[in-house]
C-alpha cells in the first residue's frame, strides 16, 4: 500500500470514528427534543390544515401523536380548542404506519356523514322483525358505509321489502338521502357518506386536497389508496426535511467537537506522512477493523441509512434515561477510540518562548496569540482554521460515506 494511500485511509478512519460520535450526539438531542415527532406533525399539519380534524387525528388511540385524551370521531369541539389540543406537547410517536393514518383519516372524516346519511335508515332497519331481510338489508347499508358501494343495490331492494310500513319508510329515508347528497354537491354515486364528510370540512385547501386526491376512487378501497399514496409522498418529504435539518445539527456538532478537541485534518494529514512508523500502525488498525466487520457494525448502528432515517424504531425502548446513558457510554468509547490512533488531537498550553522551534506547533494554544508568536501566529492560524474547517465538512458526510471510501482503498 503506497504511503498516499495509507494517510488517506489514516483520515478517513478518523473521519469515520467521528462521523459515529457526531450521529450519536445528534441521536441524543433527537431523542430529548423529540425531534421527529416534532417534525411529523408539522408535516400532517402542512396536509391536514382543520385543526378539528388534526385534533382528532392526533389524539387517536392508534396515533396518539399528542399528549391528551382521544376525541371521538362524530365529537363536537371548536376549533380553537382543537388548535390547542393538536398543537399541544407530543408524545414519543415519531411516525406513523401510511395504512393506519389513512384510517383513521377516514374515519374521521366520514363519521359524521355516515350517521347523519345512514343513521336514521339503520334504526328503521333494526325495527324490522329478525330475519333474512333485515339481516340482508343491514348487510347492503354496511356495505355502503364500509366500501362506499351499493346504493344502486339498495335502491332496486326496497320495492321487495314485504313489510309496506317499513318500505315507505325506508324508501322515503333513502330519497331523503339522495336530497342531502344533492345538497351537498355529491354525485348519488359511490362514497356518498366519505364525498359528505369532505364537502363539510372547514379548511377550503383540506377541502380542494382531499376532493382531488378522491376524484377518481370508485370504491372505498380505492380511495384509501390514493389517500395512503398522498400520505407517503408527503412523509418522503417530510423525511428529506429532517435529513436537512440534521445534517444542519451534523455541521453544528462536528465543529464543536473539531474545536473542542482539535481534530484537524491537515495537521493529522501531515503527521501521518511525515511519520510512516505511525502511518503503517494505523493502516494495520484499520485494515483490522474493516476486515473484522468491527467497523461496519459501528457504522450499521448509528446509521442504518434508506427510510429508517425518519422512521422510528418501532421496537419497545428501554426507559430513556438508560437510553441516554447506553449513548454517552457509546460516545465515550468512541472518543477514547479516536484517541487510541495517537495522532495530533487535543489542544496544549505550553510558554514556549524559550524555544522557538516549538512556536510552529499547531496543537499548542498558546503559539495562537500575536503578542506570543507575532511572526507565525497569522500562519498557524490560516492552517488551523482550514484543517478544522476539513474536519467539519467530512464528519458531516456521514460515517457510511467514508466507509465506502476506506473500503474501496482496501480492496485496491
Amino acid at each position: 500500500m503506497t504511503a498516499i494511500v495509507q494517510v488517506v485511509g489514516g483520515v478517513g478512519f478518523v473521519f469515520i470514528l467521528l462521523s459515529i460520535v457526531v450521529t450519536e450526539i445528534n441521536n441524543l438531542i433527537a431523542r430529548a427534543t423529540k425531534l421527529r415527532a416534532k417534525n411529523l406533525r408539522k408535516n400532517i399539519n402542512q396536509i391536514i390544515e382543520d385543526p378539528v380534524i388534526q385534533a382528532k387525528v392526533y389524539t387517536h388511540p392508534l396515533i396518539q401523536l399528542v399528549k391528551a385524551d382521544p376525541i371521538a370521531p362524530s365529537q363536537r369541539i371548536s376549533p380553537e380548542e382543537a388548535a390547542k389540543i393538536a398543537n399541544g406537547a407530543v408524545s414519543s410517536v415519531d411516525w406513523i404506519d401510511p395504512k393506519t393514518f389513512v384510517d383513521v383519516v377516514l374515519n374521521t372524516i366520514k363519521a359524521e356523514s355516515d350517521q347523519q346519511l345512514f343513521g336514521s335508515l339503520l334504526n328503521v332497519i333494526d325495527a324490522m322483525p329478525a330475519g333474512a331481510e333485515r339481516r340482508g338489508l343491514r348487510a347492503m347499508v354496511s356495505r355502503i358505509v364500509t366500501t362506499g358501494q351499493g346504493m344502486k343495490e339498495l335502491r332496486n331492494a326496497l320495492p321487495y321489502v314485504q313489510d309496506r310500513r317499513y318500505r315507505s319508510a325506508l324508501s322515503d329515508i333513502v330519497n331523503q338521502i339522495d336530497e342531502e347528497v344533492s345538497l351537498l354537491g355529491v354525485e348519488r354515486s359511490n362514497n356518498v357518506a366519505l364525498m359528505a364528510g369532505i364537502k363539510q370540512i372547514e379548511s377550503q385547501n383540506l377541502r380542494n386536497s382531499l376532493a382531488t386526491v378522491m376524484y377518481s376512487a370508485d370504491s372505498m378501497e380505492a380511495a384509501r389508496q390514493n389517500l395512503e399514496t398522498w400520505y407517503s409522498n408527503s412523509m418522503s418529504r417530510a423525511s428529506a426535511n429532517y435529513k436537512a435539518r440534521m445534517k444542519g445539527l451534523s455541521v453544528v456538532v462536528a465543529l464543536v467537537l473539531a474545536l473542542a478537541l482539535n481534530i484537524d485534518t491537515l495537521n493529522i494529514a501531515r503527521t501521518l506522512w511525515e511519520d510512516p512508523a505511525r502511518r503503517d500502525q494505523i493502516s494495520s488498525q484499520l485494515d483490522y477493523s474493516v476486515q473484522s466487520g468491527e467497523l461496519q457494525s459501528q457504522v450499521n448502528v448509528v446509521q442504518p441509512g434508506g427510510d429508517d432515517e425518519f422512521r422510528a424504531n418501532q421496537a419497545e425502548r428501554v426507559n430513556d434515561l438508560e437510553d441516554a446513558v447506553g449513548t454517552g457510554v457509546a460516545i465515550a468509547n468512541q472518543l477514547q477510540d479516536i484517541e487510541d490512533l495517537r495522532l495530533p488531537i487535543g489542544w496544549t498550553v505550553q510558554n514556549v518562548s524559550e524555544t522557538p522551534e516549538m512556536l510552529s506547533d499547531p496543537n499548542n494554544l498558546w503559539n495562537y496569540f500575536p503578542e506570543n508568536n507575532p511572526e507565525g501566529w497569522l500562519s498557524l492560524l490560516t492552517a488551523k482554521f482550514l484543517g478544522i474547517a476539513a474536519t467539519i465538512i467530512a464528519a458531516a458526510q456521514g460515517a457510511p460515506f467514508w466507509f465506502g471510501i476506506v473500503n474501496r482503498l482496501l480492496r485496491r
